[in-house]
């Protein structure tokens, strides 16, 4: 199950952040400055380090993303089995 803290983490005034977790892991966080459209991803795991530097819409945008990014590969072996 994943989970975006609702409250923003503010730095300053002018800035807003979100802890973007995965179950129990914590995947990064996304933060933007008032003056910037776009949240950019910062890893806190190895396993989300493909995302580092990313920008997303929202931070749901980035929670889903780190879903994707955390959810177990199918085989292409499944695919024979049908």
């Amino acid at each position: 199950m994943s989970k975006i803290q609702h409250n923003p983490i503010q730095h300053s005034q002018s800035q807003q952040a979100y802890i973007i977790e995965i179950g129990e892991t914590q995947a990064g966080l996304v933060n933007r400055r008032d003056d910037e459209r776009y949240f950019t991803f910062i890893s806190a795991s190895s396993a989300f380090r493909a995302l580092e530097g990313h920008r997303f819409a929202t931070p749901s945008a980035a929670e889903l993303a780190a879903r994707q990014l955390a959810a177990p590969r199918r085989h292409s072996a499944t695919r024979w089995a049908a």
